[in-house]
């Protein structure tokens, strides 16, 4: 029996959830083997009861393997594809992650819809037309969240911080919303399991809220349709709006080479007006519209 590790070179919460599936996969094809996953220490407890087939290991194991496998981020792949097809499987079908739900108890008491609304980067915000000058007051998310409060709804927004990204304007959160930040990650999953439904961008933690089974319904025109969920599935909106410029996420390496340092990178149209048209040309009322259908 060999040892084999497959090391997730991302350190992102939603490339970890969605190359799992496929390393379960992988070990059910190489029965034979011990299959090492190495992920962030602290995600551990949250795979190890899901997936019992698999060892789950911290980044900095010192641990001795008989082979290593090194799997990359490929822009120009559906997220999860391109991370099976490194593991073997060519075209790939989709695979629902699973993530540890918590067993605890209902932290609101009135019926509500969480809300994700920071990034790794600018170009994945719900950006507004008037610009940086009103990150911080979150207009689109604010609108958004008068129109669901006015549903008999509460907009919980469920982030890490209060403010993200780089100053002069960092980005805040909508001051009509109950806001839930500086919580445990185990907190957050929490809020969002008992919440109606999840309203996030192409990011992690809309990636934990599906692998939960929670509907999604995702802002997100910067990368292609295919890039994220089976687009299938009958709990997944995806929102978007094509008569603009969108989707240069997925032809990074090809068309454009990204900046990591640069965090109001914007391919074609930075320091312009039409810097990350992608987002602002979605309004609160297209948002609003599309989710309807799941707001009794």
């Amino acid at each position: 029996m060999s040892k084999v590790l497959v090391f997730i070179k991302s350190l992102s919460i939603g490339d970890t959830v969605a190359a799992i599936p496929y390393i379960s996969k992988f070990q059910e094809i190489n029965s034979t083997d011990e299959i090492y996953v190495s992920i962030n220490d602290w995600m551990i407890s949250y795979f190890k009861t899901i997936y019992p087939n698999l060892n789950f290991i911290g980044k900095n194991s010192n641990e001795i393997f008989d082979k290593s496998l090194f799997l990359d981020y490929n822009f120009n792949k559906p997220i999860q594809q391109g991370y099976a097809e490194q593991l073997g499987f060519i075209e790939a079908s989709y695979i629902r992650p699973n993530i540890l739900i918590p067993n605890m108890e209902r932290p609101i008491k009135n019926k509500y819809i969480t809300i994700g609304v920071h990034s790794t980067s600018q170009l994945k915000y719900w950006n507004h037309p008037k610009g940086k000058k009103v990150q911080p007051e979150a207009p689109y998310w604010n609108e958004l969240c008068g129109m669901i409060r006015k549903e008999g709804y509460t907009p919980v927004v469920v982030e890490q911080h209060e403010m993200f990204g780089w100053a002069p304007y960092k980005n805040g959160l909508p001051s009509k919303s109950n806001k839930k930040f500086e919580q445990s990650f185990l907190e957050s999953m929490n809020l969002i399991h008992h919440s109606e439904f999840y309203i996030g961008l192409s990011s992690g933690m809309s990636w934990v809220a599906h692998a939960m089974g929670k509907p999604v319904a995702m802002i997100a025109n910067f990368t292609e349709d295919w890039n994220e969920f089976d687009l299938s599935l009958l709990d997944y909106i995806r929102i978007t709006n094509k008569n603009v410029c969108h989707g240069c996420w997925n032809v990074i390496n090809k068309e454009y080479s990204f900046d990591v340092s640069d965090w109001y990178w914007c391919p074609k149209y930075k320091d312009t007006d039409r810097q990350f048209e992608c987002h602002t040309s979605i309004t609160p009322e297209q948002v609003f519209n599309d989710i309807k259908k799941w707001i009794k």
